[in-house]
């Protein structure tokens, strides 16, 4: 992990505690990450392909509430592929 170069600047004597970075919660992005990626992926075509504006948006508020369910630990209906 690259540190910014603010951080960089505090010389060898200086109080550590300012050069530390909180990695606590990199395994959990890095697995909310991963989660998000394989939901990405597992749309259908038409959903990750559909032209109209802000349907990215769409598609990552879908994303957001299929891991909020997944954390709830109700199970949501498969939606099928349309057909346009």
């Amino acid at each position: 992990m690259r540190l910014p170069e603010w951080l960089k600047q505090f010389d060898s004597a200086a109080d550590n505690r300012l050069a530390m970075i909180d990695d606590r919660l990199l395994d959990h992005w890095q697995r909310e990450s991963a989660a998000r990626a394989r939901l990405r992926d597992s749309l259908p075509a038409s959903w990750r392909d559909d032209p109209r504006p802000n349907m990215d948006v769409v598609r990552e508020l879908y994303i957001e509430a299929m891991l909020r369910l997944k954390d709830s630990h109700v199970h949501p209906m498969a939606i099928g592929d349309d057909d346009r």
